[in-house]
């Protein structure tokens, strides 16, 4: 059971903790009567979802060489040991199909599978089926089944609303986007597209001295899509075709257009397969499955456009043969990447030079056949490979340094295993959805809100508007000469609308926190910053005290960028660095945006990337603490709570001029 955070910020520090404890009083009882857990969520487990092909693949294509035997018994369950990462089952959902790829939301409670069968219904294709995930022990329960709109159903992610489900089609070539409901049932598709171009040649262009490996050119073959950071753009890979398309996404109404151009090509008879983006959100890393290659792309997240930079082999030097690619990942701090070459049954290391390119730095055997997929878990520091020909899952542990792997000897055992993925039960799972966004010209730098209104903010320009009907009723704009340039934040406090500004880029740098008439549009005072040593990017006033951001820019200098606490008569009183985490997210840029939430963490935003992070200010310690990740079909910039709201977090979309309103939910756990 999801619940939102009251916002508790405005109350003194004795009166917060009786309130605290006053919900979690209450909600222990409605916990209880629902039937969700009460002990402590340190007990609960880590879990592991493994999908399986369950069933023979009938009816396929004559040149289809992945012809599973149906070993798996549906999705197999597993609980987790943290310290040695071995896995013990924990029993099987068997529903009738080859769920053979899985997601789970950003909230942990919902899985989502694509069902490689043959028939649905009375139609020649796939099904894809959701699922509810108890929180105590993550049982599943079947919540519906739909119709994939294609035949063959491979991959299926989400999209960073939370409200669209996207489903790639293997046989037929098709991609669906199918609307997630309130339950967490899904929909009929609102949009079904296909991509157009010619098929490529069987040979691939650089396969292996040797190789026979011919697998997709014999028609168009969708092998997975997936959504930008932004959620603007919708990426699908189509091996047949040698090509990765790219889709403008409209979030209202679920529908994919295309966009321009409409896709990259991949050299022929190569067979792009899967791909995934840097944390950086500026590269990706594409992997062939004929021509055992990884390009690495540069990507404009503006214009939705990939531009080719590097192709390296993503087998050992010397190899020959046959090989086919399977997955490609990317590591959560941004270093290393892994891919999967299935009849070498390995995984290939490689390192990220500061320019994105790849160096092979390793090769690892699977111990096990034809690797499938694979995946890291939740703490990044185990990796399991799903050996599909040899019916079984492997452990290996990362070397957080080095990156390589080193396998744990732990086997489990698992009939064609296909994809695996994970929920920690003990996470205080966190989710950012949608309510309603409104268009505003000056949504450029950061957004504010009270009780009436929201404020769009741009560099010099602030406009209020009516936060139901989101018509314009006052707008503000910096005089002519004015020192006001590059207006970043902003809160209201009292009527006053306070907004952090600076003169970024031009040197020396030129701070200020700037004072508005919330209601009346007019400004107030100038407070001058004598600290030059960054760009003030927010200000926030929290538990008695000015918070201040001081961001940097670049490889070289982001680190450097930092919180800073300050007294009434702006004395400074505390100051935190940024974790490397979440400092890797915001390259090549910083912290654009940050407040204060209704839990007492800290959220902030880099400057393009639709999520929050959410940190924790240690006590006795300099660097803030990174706490988790909130996907949220924001991108960036400046955000703000709604005190008059609960739960509710205003952010902006730069692009398209829109201010967001969103619902953020978390599990209060009973104190």
């Amino acid at each position: 059971m999801i619940h939102q955070f009251f916002l508790l910020q405005q109350f003194r520090p004795q009166t917060f903790l009786v309130v605290l404890l006053l919900i979690g009083f209450v909600r222990s009882d409605t916990l209880r009567a629902e039937g969700e857990p009460t002990e402590a969520p340190a007990v609960r487990p880590l879990m592991a979802y493994v999908g399986t092909f369950s069933s023979p693949l009938g009816d396929v294509p004559p040149t289809q060489v992945d012809l599973p035997a149906g070993n798996g018994r549906g999705i197999h369950l597993f609980k987790v040991d943290r310290k040695s990462g071995a896995l013990e089952p924990t029993g099987t959902v068997d529903f009738g199909a080859s769920p053979d790829c899985l997601v789970v939301n950003a909230a942990g409670d919902r899985m989502y599978s694509s069902n490689e069968t043959d028939r649905f219904g009375d139609a020649k294709q796939g099904s894809v089926s959701s699922f509810a995930i108890n929180p105590r022990d993550g049982q599943l329960t079947l919540l519906n089944t739909v119709a994939s709109e294609g035949d063959g159903p491979t991959y299926v992610s989400i999209h960073p609303s939370g409200r669209y489900l996207f489903v790639a089609n293997y046989f037929s070539g098709s991609i669906a986007v199918l609307p997630i409901l309130a339950d967490g049932r899904l929909g009929k598709a609102t949009d079904i597209q296909r991509g157009e171009g010619n098929v490529g040649p069987t040979k691939a262009t650089n396969s292996p001295p040797g190789s026979f490996a011919i697998s997709g050119h014999d028609g168009s073959h969708a092998h997975m899509i997936q959504s930008d950071a932004t959620g603007r753009y919708v990426l699908h890979v189509d091996l047949g075709m040698d090509r990765i398309f790219v889709w403008k996404f409209d979030a209202m109404l679920g529908t994919l257009s295309s966009n321009t151009p409409a896709s990259v090509s991949l050299p022929p008879g190569d067979g792009p397969r899967h791909f995934d983006f840097h944390p950086n959100g500026r590269w990706l890393y594409s992997i062939q499955e004929e021509g055992s290659t990884i390009v690495l792309f540069d990507y404009d997240g503006d214009a939705g456009r990939l531009t080719q930079r590097q192709t390296v082999p993503s087998l050992p030097p010397g190899f020959k043969g046959s090989n086919f690619c399977s997955e490609i990942l990317v590591s959560e701090d941004g270093r290393f990447v892994y891919a999967g070459n299935r009849l070498h049954d390995s995984i290939g290391i490689f390192a990220i030079q500061s320019d994105g390119t790849l160096q092979q730095i390793g090769n690892e055997w699977t111990r096990g056949d034809y690797p499938r997929s694979f995946n890291f878990d939740p703490s990044g520091r185990f990796l399991y490979v799903c050996n599909q020909r040899a019916d079984n899952v492997t452990a290996f542990r990362i070397d957080q340094e080095s990156g390589l792997l080193k396998f744990t000897g732990d086997y489990a055992s698992v009939g064609n295993p296909s994809c695996i993925t994970f929920v920690d039960l003990a996470d205080d799972h966190q989710s950012a959805h949608e309510i309603r966004r409104f268009p505003a010209p000056e949504a450029h730098q950061a957004v504010a809100v009270d009780e009436s209104s929201f404020y769009a903010i741009s560099n010099r320009t602030i406009a209020r508007y009516d936060k139901r009907s989101g018509e314009r009723v006052a707008r503000w704009d910096a005089p002519v000469g004015s020192d006001i340039k590059h207006l970043n934040s902003g809160i209201v406090k009292n009527g006053r609308l306070v907004c952090a500004n600076s003169n970024w880029p031009t040197k020396p740098l030129n701070n200020s926190i700037e004072v508005f008439d919330a209601e009346q549009m007019t400004h107030l005072e100038s407070i001058s910053f004598a600290e030059t040593d960054g760009a003030i990017n927010w200000v926030e006033r929290y538990d008695g005290a000015w918070w201040v951001v001081f961001a940097f820019y670049g490889e070289a200098e982001v680190r450097r960028t930092k919180l800073v606490r300050y007294d009434e008569q702006w004395n400074e009183t505390g100051k935190w660095m940024f974790p490397e985490s979440v400092i890797q997210r915001f390259l090549p840029m910083s912290n654009s945006g940050g407040c204060f939430g209704p839990n007492g963490n800290l959220y902030v935003t880099g400057h393009d990337h639709a999520e929050l992070y959410v940190l924790e200010i240690p006590a006795n310690k300099s660097e803030l603490k990174h706490v988790t990740t909130v996907p949220a079909p924001i991108t960036g910039q400046g955000i703000a709570w709604d005190s008059h709201d609960p739960g509710v977090l205003l952010g902006i979309n730069r692009a398209s001029h829109e201010v967001v309103f969103l619902r953020v939910t978390t599990t209060i756990k009973p104190l």
